[in-house]
């Protein structure tokens, strides 16, 4: 499926697209604004491979992505799954760049490619909305590599999670932030966010608590692949993944120590009894 990725220091190649490597714009380059902006490092995209190879027959009709930046992921993604449909929003208040609307007018994409932009992730009926708008059937791909933060990719992940078919897939970028070292600082913009590990270890609680809501969870340090399981649509109606979560009851507190004055009489009696067992 990532067979044709050809990796430059700076750039990604992949067909005639050229995907500038955000994490080396410092580097001199030549292309100008000829490029789509890429934030997925070579680290990830290998572990989407190896994700990619354990479900060789998956098919990618429906595709819907949150969090596009300037549209290259959705270019990359294109490339990759051939959907029949792909649509991306994002919440920056921009438009299309240059070099992928001309992506799009050159391959005839334009029926198949849809961007929203200034859509927040979660803005719950805006979701509905645009799957009910762009859709003619149930999703088989949500792909959130958006706010990375906990509440928001919870909303969406409620939200939209109900709209695929089952064994569809639901995928979580960058779940593990908090854990990493460039992010830890107490003076971080995030320092004070729930980190999405939460979401992480409910999805595994959810999976583990019946068998209809997920199928499968696989978690790798870059994303977490959740597959929908056979629930129907009833099932799931006004979904909160809470409701899906089952945890045994907390253990009852210890019983409290005695006051200082009842300990010693505790003890001594403790003592009495020793001795007296001692002399029999």
């Amino acid at each position: 499926m990532l067979a044709n990725l050809d990796w430059r220091a700076d750039r990604l190649l992949l067909n005639d697209l050229v995907f500038r490597l955000e994490q080396r714009k410092a580097d001199a380059w030549e292309l100008g604004d000829q490029c789509f902006a890429f934030y997925k490092g070579k680290a990830l995209v290998d572990q989407y491979e190896r994700f990619w190879a354990t479900r060789p027959n998956f098919t990618a009709g429906n595709v819907l992505e949150l969090g596009m930046w300037d549209g290259g992921s959705l270019a990359f993604w294109f490339e990759v799954l051939q959907p029949r449909k792909l649509v991306g929003l994002d919440l920056a208040e921009r438009a299309d760049s240059a070099y992928f609307q001309a992506y799009k007018q050159s391959r005839g994409l334009a029926g198949r490619i849809q961007t929203y932009w200034a859509t927040n992730q979660a803005d719950s009926a805006r979701l509905r909305q645009i799957v009910a708008a762009e859709f003619q059937a149930p999703l088989d791909l949500v792909m959130d590599d958006a706010s990375h933060l906990y509440g928001p990719t919870k909303a969406s992940f409620e939200c939209l999670f109900p709209l695929l078919r089952p064994g569809a897939l639901y995928i979580i970028e960058d779940w593990a932030w908090s854990h990493w070292a460039a992010l830890q600082d107490p003076q971080h913009v995030w320092a004070n966010e729930t980190a999405p590990t939460q979401l992480a270890t409910e999805l595994v609680e959810a999976t583990g608590s019946g068998l209809a809501l997920i199928s499968s969870v696989t978690i790798y340090q870059g994303f977490i692949a959740v597959e929908r399981g056979p629930a129907t649509a009833a099932e799931l109606a006004d979904f909160h993944l809470d409701n899906f979560i089952t945890r045994r009851p907390p253990r009852p507190a210890p019983p409290a120590l005695p006051r200082r004055s009842g300990l010693r009489r505790y003890l001594g009696a403790i003592k009495r009894r020793v001795l007296s067992v001692l002399k029999s």
